[in-house]
């Protein structure tokens, strides 16, 4: 039973580790986009011919 109770410990550990990790890269992910679509944005402006630049 202890054996069981420790490889327990071990996997929820494993897990709290992986949902941080994950957790981190969509808040990346989610702070580039962000960025990325305020520049798309502009592009929807009457400034189109710098589109491409922008891009």
């Amino acid at each position: 039973m202890d054996i069981l109770a420790r490889r327990l410990t071990i996997i929820s550990l494993l897990m709290v580790i992986f949902a941080m990790l994950l957790a981190a890269a969509v808040s990346a992910d989610t702070q580039r986009r962000n960025g990325y679509a305020g520049a798309m944005a502009d592009c929807t402006a009457h400034t189109a011919q710098f589109c491409q630049a922008r891009l």
